[in-house]
């Protein structure tokens, strides 16, 4: 597990990297597990409101965040199904959620697996069509030289 740092924004946490990952059918599906944190009213202390008062420049906060009992999983990497995210919620906790989380990443896995098999076809597609426009290349060369050898014949 790694550290996530003193809890920026939710929107830069989520872009961290993740803590694990775990791969299906060749698809690498990283997991970050953020710690949720409650948000408060934050009341300044005397201290705070005196160096503020002295200082211009220091900002009282208007929230204090603690850490709270709830986890929270993202996932980054794959074709998204159902969610990237999962958190303890309370009429459901992520235990209760860790089947879905497993079967995104199958099926996340099942469609890096399809785009594969479909990349291959495509592959196999251009090829017979390069073949075919050859074939056709060498006929029409062939017919286009037996045609310039019987007007040199005849101009002989």
């Amino acid at each position: 597990m790694g550290q996530t740092g003193f809890a920026p924004p939710s929107r830069r946490r989520r872009r961290a990297n993740p803590h694990f990952t775990i791969t299906a059918q060749g698809q690498t599906v990283g997991f970050l597990v953020l710690q949720e944190q409650d948000r408060t009213e934050h009341v300044a202390t005397e201290n705070e409101l005196a160096e503020a008062k002295k200082n211009s420049w220091i900002r009282i906060p208007r929230f204090d965040y603690t850490p709270s009992e709830r986890l929270r999983f993202v996932l980054s990497g794959g074709q998204p199904h159902r969610a990237s995210e999962w958190s303890d919620t309370p009429g459901r906790t992520l235990e209760d959620q860790l089947a879905e989380i497993a079967q995104e990443v199958t099926l996340r896995g099942d469609a890096a697996e399809r785009r594969r098999l479909d990349e291959i076809e495509a592959a196999r597609q251009k090829r017979i069509r390069w073949e075919t426009s050859m074939e056709e290349a060498c006929v029409q060369y062939a017919e286009a030289y037996r045609g310039r050898h019987f007007e040199a014949q005849e101009a002989a």
